[in-house]
């Protein structure tokens, strides 16, 4: 009788069982699911917020947890801090279509509801102590909702390449904060870097809408609406305030009621302060209704704000469409390389304004320099003639006031 005889490389054996390569898991959460399941399946869900949440520290790079669309739950605001989550393989908190359900995935009508059971928030990307980097978190299709309190989603302690993706966050005292960071530890700079907020609905938050800086990070294509109107002038639906930071891009976003009291707009929409450089803002829509803005509804200034010294270099501000806010459209102070271009600015309210103007408010040390303003077209329709200005520059340094078009009415 014959006899096969099979010779085995256990050393290709062992090789091909080291490089196999590993996959990423998703854990499910969903009102009809239990807790005590393994949370593997849709079929199999776990239950509640705060135990998909307990579990977040040992996802594995690319693991995801899901919530159900038409769920609802409850956050207690636990730390979420994972140094397995990278870049390249983040983790994931986002949405699935439960099972024998109609798909309405192009609607936000039921999201995953998350909301605030205390005073702190529902997200909050941080370890406790001093700074340890970590990174790769993606936050996408959720809805939360606050009760006037805490952060919807809270950024600190250096927290890198973090998208946040089509979220509705409603109702607390500030939509997301970019914070800054204890002490660090080896490996942490104190910087949020990488951070990404697009294609969201920041709203009814009462604080402010963004608040916070962070180097290399866009916001875009993000809805604001009605933020900040717990207090006049000081709050705003944007609020950059950078620390030596730079890179940082608003861009395709809409604001509106921005600090909203009384029935008017009573702050500036888009502000930064700090030291920032490197700084875009560009194709924004900022608008107020007639009558529903004071004058200290500025659209966009980018001026200094502080006890320090501030200055801002290499500032884009381009594209944006500004109509019907408080004085002044468009404001720039402590600005160097800087290019005002192809805004278009339309004021209608019954107050004196100013379409451009830089420096906008009193300058630190850093004086405005090498500044640019061209191809910008301005209406200034307010009948009453209460002191109408397109363009005031009045920098000492380098200036070029190019070609504007500027239509005043009489």
């Amino acid at each position: 009788m014959k006899r096969n005889i099979f010779i085995i490389n256990t050393s290709l054996v062992l090789l091909c069982l080291i490089s196999s390569p590993s996959y990423a898991q998703n854990y499910y959460v969903c009102n009809d699911g239990s807790d005590s399941n393994r949370g593997w399946s849709t079929d199999e869900p776990w239950a509640t917020f705060d135990f998909a949440m307990s579990r977040f520290k040992n996802l594995n790079a690319g693991d995801a947890i899901l919530f159900c669309r038409g769920g609802t739950f409850t956050s207690s605001y636990p730390r979420l801090f994972n140094q397995h989550c990278a870049a390249d393989a983040p983790c994931t908190i986002a949405d699935y279509m439960p099972p024998n359900t109609a798909s309405t995935k192009s609607t936000n009508a039921n999201l995953p509801l998350i909301t605030s059971s205390g005073t702190n928030g529902v997200l909050n990307f941080q370890d406790g102590g001093e700074a340890d980097h970590d990174e790769g978190y993606v936050v996408k299709n959720l809805s939360i909702k606050g009760n006037g309190a805490g952060s919807g989603i809270f950024l600190f302690n250096d927290v890198d390449f973090v998208s946040i993706d089509g979220v509705i966050i409603d109702g607390f005292d500030i939509g997301v904060h970019s914070a800054g960071a204890n002490v660090p530890n080896p490996g942490a700079n104190r910087v949020n870097e990488s951070i990404e907020l697009k294609n969201s609905q920041i709203i009814n938050n009462k604080g402010q809408g963004w608040l916070g800086g962070c180097n290399d990070c866009v916001i875009d294509n993000n809805k604001f609406t009605n933020n900040g109107f717990a207090r006049k002038i000081l709050n705003h639906n944007i609020y950059i305030s950078g620390a030596n930071n730079f890179g940082i891009t608003v861009s395709s976003n809409t604001l509106t009621k921005s600090a909203f009291v009384g029935g008017k707009c009573t702050g500036v929409a888009l502000v930064v302060h700090g030291v920032v450089r490197d700084l875009a803002i560009k194709d924004n829509t900022v608008f107020e209704a007639i009558g529903a803005a004071e004058p200290t509804c500025w659209g966009i200034s980018v001026d200094p704000g502080y006890a320090t010294e501030e200055s801002f270099s290499n500032v884009m501000i381009t594209g944006n469409k500004v109509t019907n806010v408080g004085n002044v459209g468009i404001g720039c102070a402590s600005c160097t390389d800087l290019q005002i271009l192809d805004n278009t600015i339309t004021h209608s309210q019954d107050f004196g304004f100013t379409g451009i103007r830089t420096p906008v408010r009193t300058e630190d040390t850093v004086k405005s320099d090498r500044v640019l303003v061209t191809g910008n077209y301005i209406e200034l329709l307010d009948s009453n003639n209460r002191g109408k200005q397109g363009i005031v520059v009045t920098s000492t340094g380098d200036v070029n006031v190019g070609s504007n078009e500027i239509y005043i009415s009489k």
